[in-house]
């Protein structure tokens, strides 16, 4: 067992930002000098910004760490919650090993159809798994039999939900499992005071879990809208 340490900063030695501000120049040059998007996850990026929902979708350099997530976890069970077009559905599957499965669940059918299309370019049909249902429903169900076997889960869905889904996501994970959620910044809008609408105070909320939760390791990454990974001790 790791030991407890102190998981608060003290506030007469605040830490020195030294996170680099990204504007378009900058982000350019990452894309340009980190991301190897494959052509199938290109032209489902490609369709997805024809909707009005577009900037729901995963960006390219976050889908490209959540699949290097992937290849260097190695799970063999892994679960999405809330899939949208796909992009990071893909991103997750291309780097599935041979024997893994994916189960991706999403409230919209729309969505899906085209997620399973790319899928199916993809050859993943066999490996990845869509349900259309309530996710929170899925998995009360799913943990009815598969508590504590899980490798990995994803969660960028609902926020009206969120705590739901990290409580009962933990509950699924084996030990030494990993969870990754997205829109942990939301925008920068948790920082604001400004922001007390109800999805932002969900996310608040949800940080200040996380952070005190002593049965996992966390880190919340200033990686495209927030990224929190949590280990599962």
């Amino acid at each position: 067992m790791l030991p407890n340490f102190p998981k608060q900063v003290s506030d007469d030695n605040p830490p020195v930002n030294r996170n680099v501000q990204v504007d378009d120049r900058l982000y350019d040059y990452l894309i340009q000098h980190s991301v190897n998007e494959p052509e199938v996850l290109e032209a489902l990026r490609r369709e997805t910004a024809q909707y009005h929902m577009a900037r729901m979708a995963l960006s390219p350099e976050v889908g490209q760490f959540l699949g290097l997530l992937i290849a260097m976890q190695n799970p063999k069970k892994v679960l999405e919650v809330g899939v949208f077009t796909g992009y990071s559905t893909l991103s997750m599957g291309l780097r599935l090993a041979p024997d893994a499965t994916l189960v991706a669940l999403d409230k919209k059918q729309m969505w899906l159809d085209i997620a399973n299309k790319y899928i199916a370019q993809a050859h993943l049909i066999d490996q990845i798994e869509t349900r259309c249902c309530d996710a929170k429903a899925t998995m009360e169900a799913m943990l009815q039999d598969q508590a504590g076997t899980l490798d990995f889960i994803f969660v960028d869905a609902d926020k009206a939900n969120l705590m739901a889904y990290y409580d009962m996501g933990k509950q699924l994970l084996r030990p030494g499992g990993c969870m990754v959620i997205d829109n942990t910044l939301w925008w920068g809008n948790v920082a604001d005071p400004e922001f007390d609408d109800k999805d932002t105070r969900i996310v608040r909320a949800l940080n200040d879990h996380v952070h005190q939760d002593e049965e996992v390791l966390s880190s919340l990454l200033p990686i495209g809208d927030g990224l929190t990974i949590v280990h599962k001790r």
